[in-house]
């Protein structure tokens, strides 16, 4: 693991914090429904801390506990340009309108599915102290939202795309690494 110092800002003053490592999808925790967190027994601060660096240091804009090999329901995301962490979110409600639009993940990088998603979402969470919230999120933060909560409940991209999108996907995918390959 990397130590990285985040600025005060978010983390607050001189915490360090860990780059965690992404498991490997074939991971049975990748497809583990997972455990609330325990605010009682856990560190909500740390694991704040650990998926905000995580999830910056592989340059993603959501990155849910079980990526990086935790067993608890949390998941780190930018919304509106901000860092935040949701612990045991619920899914209150989704809209009717759904929007199809190319997903990527962090656990298989490099892979840009379209997905069909619900264009808004409202849930409930709680945040590192245990306060509770309630929000509506649409856009871009609603997939986020989204697809980090499948994680939370062991679903992945793979449950959601058509097999021709996700064709289409692996074949752009092989073609964007011969691309690398010539520039090495």
């Amino acid at each position: 693991m990397t130590d990285i110092i985040l600025p005060g800002s978010l983390i607050g003053e001189n915490k360090k914090s860990k780059v965690l490592p992404l498991i490997d999808g074939r991971n049975e925790l990748i497809e583990t429904k997972l455990t609330e967190f325990d605010f009682e027994n856990d560190d909500p601060e740390k694991l704040e801390y650990d998926l905000l660096n995580s999830m910056r240091f592989y340059d993603g804009l959501g990155l849910a506990a079980n990526q990086v090999g935790i067993n608890a329901r949390a998941f780190a995301m930018i919304h509106d340009n901000t860092p935040m962490v949701l612990f045991n979110p619920k899914v209150i409600s989704v809209t009717e309108e759904k929007i199809l639009v190319k997903e990527g993940c962090l656990t298989w990088y490099g892979l840009f599915p379209k997905i069909l998603r619900p264009a808004g979402v409202t849930i409930n969470w709680k945040d590192k102290t245990g306060q509770e919230f309630s929000g509506s999120f649409i856009d871009i933060s609603a997939r986020i939202i989204l697809h980090e909560y499948d994680h939370l409940n062991g679903y992945t991209f793979f449950d959601r795309v058509k097999p021709m999108h996700l064709k289409s996907a692996k074949n752009k995918a092989k073609i964007y690494i011969r691309q690398m390959k010539k520039k090495d």
